[in-house]
């Protein structure tokens, strides 16, 4: 059975709501947005002050690194240096000989002729010897300028002075002597590096003395006489090196010994 609404019913369901939209803004035509909350801007207490340390406080202090392994390796290769120098003094006589051999027959000798079974190693392990002295060098500057140290000389100096030509015969002492003063003493630095230049020198003049027998008009051996003091100037190198590298090993102790204690 159907029921037919009262008009009472259709009147009130009809009628809009007199309630108003809370978003509505009072004109009745636009959303009223939300209002950001208002926060009060932070301000510190008067007569604040940052905490004071208490007393008797220090911060604490990082030593600088002292390079005792790349002292002990500095030393070591450098000294292998020297001792394959005293071992090719040794075989020098022999390898004079077969020098000899090579040049007055070309033709037939071997290519290993008038080379030293040192002759092999001796060049990697001074490569090696020169940058671990070079790094232990850079490592003392290092230590003595972290903690405030006025360090002298070339900056860096380790590394490049050594390539310089001609100005090589001074500037690697130079930068020795600024790492390692106030530490190790000047007559020390000077026998390292007067006997070290002194090495070299005899190394040019066995140089010398092979290109003084070769006639080079010819290219044959004319003068192996002049190859007999090759000896005598090997064994001449061998013991400069030895006795700079007493006097290195010396300034590398001691320099060494007191960065640890300034630590």
């Amino acid at each position: 059975m159907r029921t037919t609404p009262s008009l009472t019913t259709v009147s009130i369901m009809s009628t809009p709501d007199n309630t108003p939209d809370p978003f509505l803004n009072p004109a009745g035509n636009a959303p009223v947005p939300p209002e950001a909350p208002q926060f009060p801007t932070p301000t510190a207490p008067q007569g604040y002050a940052p905490m004071a340390p208490p007393p008797g406080y220090a911060p604490i202090a990082v030593p600088p690194t002292v390079p005792r392994s790349i002292a002990l390796w500095a030393t070591i290769l450098t000294g292998a240096y020297a001792a394959l120098m005293l071992v090719s003094a040794v075989l020098a006589p022999a390898t004079v000989e077969s020098l000899k051999d090579s040049l007055a027959n070309p033709d037939t000798a071997s290519p290993f002729a008038g080379t030293s079974p040192t002759d092999f190693i001796i060049t990697p392990v001074s490569i090696a010897s020169f940058v671990l002295l070079a790094l232990w060098m850079s490592k003392i500057r290092g230590a003595r300028k972290t903690r405030g140290e006025a360090i002298g000389g070339p900056p860096a100096v380790e590394w490049w002075g050594w390539f310089v030509p001609v100005a090589n015969i001074v500037l690697p002492f130079l930068g020795m002597r600024a790492v390692t003063k106030g530490r190790a003493s000047i007559g020390l630095l000077l026998g390292w590096w007067i006997a070290f230049v002194a090495f070299f020198g005899v190394q040019f003049a066995t140089s010398m003395a092979s290109l003084r027998a070769i006639d080079f008009q010819t290219g044959e051996l004319a003068r192996p006489e002049a190859l007999d003091s090759i000896v005598g100037l090997t064994w001449a190198a061998a013991i400069l090196l030895t006795v700079s590298w007493v006097f290195l090993a010396t300034i590398i102790r001691i320099t060494t010994r007191s960065e640890t204690d300034a630590a």
